[in-house]
């Protein structure tokens, strides 16, 4: 099982035009996640993206045989990208099936932003716990008696 994730959050303008079309705001998500550039538009990210949400809508998951680009795309071309949204956080993977890892998308980014405050926390922590090895240590060289 993979246990590292690893949540790439860019800044990209939100698109000025177009924002009923879905199209361009799934650009947008796969820019803004690190998944896709701005110059790779209908990219095989966009196209996974969009399957995993019209696929969550439905409440099922896709097998990896099931994903369908519209031109011969190698298995482990697909895999890399399957493992890329598992990395990520988007989907998640439950026997032979992925699934968008929740409901809808404003679910996902919600469940985002509880790993990332979940992580920001346990930094925290340590940054706690090295400010206090680092203070003991300068105590310790001031007052080498005591």
């Amino acid at each position: 099982m993979r246990n590292n994730k690893e949540i790439v959050i860019r800044y990209v303008e939100k698109p000025a035009r177009e924002k009923d079309n879905a199209d361009v705001l799934i650009r947008w998500f796969c820019e803004a996640l690190g998944l896709s550039k701005e110059d790779e538009k209908n990219s095989i990210e966009e196209k996974m993206l969009k399957k995993f949400i019209y696929a969550a809508l439905k409440d099922r998951g896709i097998s990896s045989g099931e994903l369908d680009f519209g031109k011969p795309v190698p298995r482990s071309t697909v895999i890399y990208h399957l493992n890329r949204f598992v990395d990520a956080g988007l989907i998640v993977k439950r026997g032979r099936r992925y699934y968008l890892r929740s409901i809808d998308m404003a679910g996902v980014i919600k469940e985002l932003e509880y790993d990332m405050d979940r992580e920001i926390r346990r930094m925290l922590d340590m940054a706690e716990e090295l400010n206090r090895i680092i203070l003991k240590s300068a105590n310790r060289r001031r007052n080498p008696s005591g």
